[in-house]
């Protein structure tokens, strides 16, 4: 055991590696060097090649004999997949959230609101951190609706989805929209109107599909599975 946290080396490499390729700083498609990840958390290749080997298993690397290990590269598919479970799950837990809503709670999500707008308009703020706000908004409606391990579940699906999103932030020019989007949201479920809210809901999640196509195929074409 070491000092960190009480984990393992192996563990400990795990962990700080999977959130690397999640956060993009380890790119889908990136080499992986033994030796530069052991001079990095000064360990020995034992728990170095135990951490890669548990993220093969996950699928966030790939490793071929005698050439290497990479990154995982997106799938664009399972993707796509992941954004209509999503919508379809998302919507029944906000018409059952809608049931249950008091005033108080429609406050707390304009006040997650209020949090975003004021965040964008920090000097150098961070993707990843509008990321964290957005989707912590996005749970309250699980939570409060005793939804949380299915919110649990559909952020475990990270090899792609997670990567995806987060590709998403790192590329979006107009964080404005994105909160008109989540005021829009909250105007509808305060308003009961379930079909504007099932519209709104669809447009928000696959917007990132249409809006990121140029990048999805030409400036990081490279990050994405090519298929015939």
């Amino acid at each position: 055991m070491d000092a960190r946290g009480g984990k393992n080396r192996g563990e400990y490499v795990f962990d700080m590696l999977k959130q690397a390729i999640l956060s993009l700083e380890l790119k889908p498609g990136q080499a992986i060097s033994e030796n530069e990840i052991c001079a990095r958390f000064e360990v020995s290749r034992t728990p170095v090649r135990e951490a890669l080997r548990r993220l093969q298993e996950q699928g966030f690397v790939n490793t071929v004999p005698y050439s290497g290990t990479c990154v995982s590269l997106l799938n664009l598919d399972d993707i796509r997949q992941m954004i209509y479970m999503r919508v379809g799950v998302e919507l029944m837990v906000m018409r059952d959230f809608m049931a249950v809503a008091t005033p108080l709670l429609y406050e707390e999500i304009r006040h997650q609101i209020r949090l975003q707008e004021l965040m964008i308009r920090e000097p150098g703020f961070e993707p990843e951190d509008f990321y964290r706000m957005d989707a912590q908004m996005h749970m309250l409606w699980f939570q409060e609706t005793g939804y949380a391990k299915l919110w649990d579940f559909v952020q475990a699906q990270q090899v792609n989805y997670t990567r995806f999103r987060m590709l998403d932030f790192v590329t979006e020019t107009d964080f404005t929209r994105i909160i008109r989007e989540h005021t829009a949201l909250l105007e509808l479920m305060e308003a009961g109107d379930e079909k504007g809210l099932e519209q709104t809901l669809k447009d928000h999640l696959f917007i990132s599909m249409t809006r990121m196509k140029y990048a999805i195929e030409v400036e990081y074409k490279d990050y994405f599975e090519q298929t015939s």
